[in-house]
């Protein structure tokens, strides 16, 4: 049974594309409308119970499409959180 650190490990390793300045600042206005934040609560959220759902999955398949699924939301959550953060380095 897989852990769930090394479940974070390999959510962490997905390569997409980096986003633009402008995606970044859109990213960075959002941060603060009150329907985003649910947003990313659902997103949080949905996460988890992805992570749950690799854990405790046999089928090798589905498990990676969970992780697939795990890691777009991540990357995207990480994008989401650190955009304020990445704009005041440009």
């Amino acid at each position: 049974m897989r852990t769930l650190r090394s479940l974070n490990t390999q959510l962490r390793q997905i390569v997409i594309e980096q986003p633009s300045k402008r995606v970044i600042q859109s990213l960075a206005n959002l941060e603060s409308d009150n329907d985003f934040k649910e947003v990313v609560d659902w997103l949080n959220r949905s996460l988890q119970q992805i992570k749950h759902d690799a854990l405790h999955t046999k089928d090798e398949v589905q498990t990676r499409w969970y992780q697939g699924a795990g890691q777009a939301i991540d990357e995207f959550l990480i994008k989401a959180s650190q955009a304020r953060e990445t704009i005041r380095k440009f």
